[in-house]
């Protein structure tokens, strides 16, 4: 008999901009791709090695196509911030046969402004391991806007 199982890793992004009042101002969602560098990450964690977990995300820019396997960086990042604490409890749960971890970060009024059309994870502050990326139609970032990024990975 032949088992064959294939659950693709994903992620969804949304951005919620909420004004100074804490108002919604606006949704954003789009699809991402864990890019090569992030399923080895997650390989590695097979091995024994010490590997940083996913602490950043950071914003960016550029909206040039996305290629999982080439990229392992943002094209024009601008600002990375550490993600809010990943709670087990309510942020690790199973979602139809799959597990679903949810990560999130806000850029207050004055972090990250600009034309946004990029973001993406990593293990850390400078550099790192880019886990995934994602590119969207720009998000004016403006200090007028705060932007909460919620990020749902399923694996």
């Amino acid at each position: 008999m032949k088992i064959r199982d294939h659950i693709d890793m994903k992620g969804r992004l949304r951005l919620l901009l909420f004004d100074r009042a804490g108002n919604p101002a606006g949704q954003f969602a789009s699809d991402n791709d864990i890019v090569l560098t992030g399923r080895d990450l997650v390989a590695k964690q097979f091995t024994g090695q010490k590997i940083d977990p996913i602490s950043h995300l950071a914003v960016g820019i550029s909206n040039d196509a996305n290629e999982p396997t080439a990229k392992t960086s943002l094209d024009k990042e601008i600002f990375r911030k550490p993600i809010n604490e990943v709670d087990p409890e309510a942020d690790i749960v199973e979602a139809n046969g799959r597990m679903r971890v949810t990560i999130t970060t806000d850029l207050d009024f004055l972090e990250g402004n600009g034309a946004l059309t990029e973001a993406g994870l990593f293990n850390a502050e400078a550099d790192g391991v880019m886990y995934n990326r994602v590119v969207f139609p720009a998000v004016n970032k403006t200090e007028d806007f705060k932007l909460t990024l919620v990020w749902e990975i399923l694996f």
